[in-house]
């Protein structure tokens, strides 16, 4: 029985090294497949979409228009940029990333089209990157004079601030350690609240035509308004995600929320750091006792950079 299990193993095994080795030489060596090269136009809608996005992220980092006139003439679409602003406007509607519709909206403009939707999103938000290195070197030219005070002799006080790079440098001759590390802190604690909104507002508005709208804004460190800002609303139960910038004719910097009564809700900035504005809503009542029952007190919240 031993040896009869064995030969029928031995026979299947061979069968198949067999029957695979016809096969791979049917297909590869008789009837080898055509092979067909597929083209951008022919791929579906959703990689169509991909494609297009990203172009339009190409076209942001290098900005060579030429380029990506060339691979977006390879989708076949007569009207490419009205397509493009039409992704924009669903991406907006249905929260995507919102680098994708500056990328979008971005290059539809570089093609001739825009909308009153998207416009907000061509302009790049950039909270505070150049401020950053001037703030730095003023610092250390301010707080070395009470550090080097105490740690040295008084003529090197003079010597620091004509040369404030050399400063760190000089002070650690004496207490090598406790010199440099308070120069350090000094120098990031400015350089984080200059990039972060802060919460210049957030008060109830008893009025009774309100009716529970959350009124966001948001402001530079000049007081202008700041569009395409994503906001996210939080709350026990959910969360959701719109842009300043959509309502124009209100303001640039605008947003708003619809709340619901009783419910209590955090608001913050997506994209740049940001302070968090809570306990937002809750109790009419507590917020808005001289309203009636009946109506929902509103909401405003200002978020704004630190002013220069």
């Amino acid at each position: 029985m031993k040896g009869e299990r064995v030969v029928w193993r031995a026979g299947l095994l061979a069968g198949l090294a067999v029957g695979l080795s016809l096969s791979l030489t049917y297909t590869w060596v008789l009837d080898p497949p055509t092979l067909a090269f597929t083209t951008p136009a022919m791929l579906n809608r959703h990689d169509k979409e991909l494609y297009a996005v990203l172009i339009a992220a190409a076209y942001s980092a290098d900005g060579n228009l030429e380029r990506a006139e060339t691979r977006l003439a390879r989708l076949e679409d007569a009207d490419a940029a009205s397509t493009m602003i039409g992704m924009a406007e669903r991406y907006i509607a249905e929260g995507r990333d919102v680098r994708d519709v500056r990328a979008l909206a971005r290059l539809a403009e570089a093609l001739g089209k825009t909308s009153a939707v998207v416009r907000p999103f061509i302009a790049a938000l950039t909270p505070a990157t150049t401020p950053t290195p001037a703030r730095s070197t003023e610092t250390p030219v301010e707080s070395p004079a009470p550090v080097t005070a105490p740690a040295s002799a008084p003529p090197a006080t003079p010597t620091a601030p004509s040369t404030p790079t050399a400063t760190p440098t000089a002070v650690p001759t004496p207490t090598p350690t406790a010199a440099v590390t308070p120069t350090r802190i000094v120098a990031r604690t400015p350089t984080s609240a200059a990039n972060s909104y802060r919460v210049a507002q957030s008060t109830a508005l008893c009025d009774a035509m309100e009716e529970g709208l959350l009124r966001v804004y948001v402001r530079d460190g000049a007081g202008r308004p700041v569009p395409g800002v994503q906001i996210v609303v939080d709350w026990p139960d959910g969360s959701d995600r719109f842009f300043t910038g959509l309502k124009p004719e209100v303001d640039a910097g605008y947003a708003d929320f619809e709340m619901e009564s009783g419910e209590v809700y955090q608001v913050r900035l997506a994209d740049v750091p940001s302070e968090v504005a809570r306990e937002v809503g809750g109790d009419p009542s507590r917020s808005c006792p001289a309203l009636s029952n009946s109506v929902r007190p509103g909401w405003q919240v200002v978020f704004q950079l630190p002013g220069r």
